[in-house]
């Protein structure tokens, strides 16, 4: 997959730890085992595949502090890896202009 700017490929375990460090009981991730796959060079925003087996993957803002709401770090989800790509897009066109 070629990624687009913002987007930097990324796997940095220290990612998923930071989100593990995050999420409070109640969070749409927590408990769910993610890998990081790329972040967006100017903002907190990574993307993470979802290891459960159903091919979808998040967009999670990090927030680099301890949580105690369940809406935070914010999290979008997309069906699979293809449907991301349609924001990345949309991402680079808005960073480039």
């Amino acid at each position: 997959m070629e990624l687009l700017e913002p987007w930097l490929e990324d796997k940095n375990p220290a990612l998923a730890r930071e989100l593990q460090r995050e999420m409070c009981r109640g969070h749409v991730l927590f408990g769910l085992p993610v890998s990081p796959v790329a972040r967006r060079q100017d903002r907190d925003d990574v993307l993470f595949t979802l290891e459960d087996g159903s091919g979808r993957v998040a967009v999670v803002h990090l927030t680099y502090k301890n949580e105690t709401e369940p809406l935070w770090p914010r999290t979008s989800f997309f069906p699979d890896l293809d449907s991301w790509l349609q924001v990345m897009k949309s991402d680079h066109d808005e960073f480039c202009d």
